[in-house]
């Protein structure tokens, strides 16, 4: 199960941005059942939506924080990483950081 956790990682590694991502597609994709992937994720603690939805947050994070993504704006970050709303990034963004995405990003003077 373990090989198969791998593979599936890196499925939602390489899929990331694709708005369409999803357990369903990562399971077909691996060539298992919605509920064996379920099944495959047990040990992480995290459900495979889960999963998908806190990469998405780490990946729009390092982009936010980083000074040479300043000329994209916070909308711009969110449909990158597979966000179809920045009401929906921002809430789910602050829910996991305890901050806003306009906050992540680096003060420039």
């Amino acid at each position: 199960m373990l090989s198969q956790l791998a593979v599936a990682k890196d499925f939602i590694a390489r899929h990331l941005a694709d708005p369409a991502l999803s357990p369903g597609r990562v399971a077909g994709a691996i060539g298992v059942s919605p509920r064996h992937l379920s099944r495959i994720f047990q040990p992480t603690g995290v459900s495979p939506s889960r999963y998908i939805l806190e990469q998405r947050l780490d990946k729009a994070r390092q982009v936010l924080a980083d000074p040479g993504s300043r000329h994209l704006t916070i909308a711009e970050i969110a449909h990158c990483w597979g966000f179809a709303s920045q009401a929906h990034f921002t809430r789910v963004f602050r829910s996991c950081f305890g901050c806003t995405p306009g906050e992540t990003r680096p003060f420039i003077t």
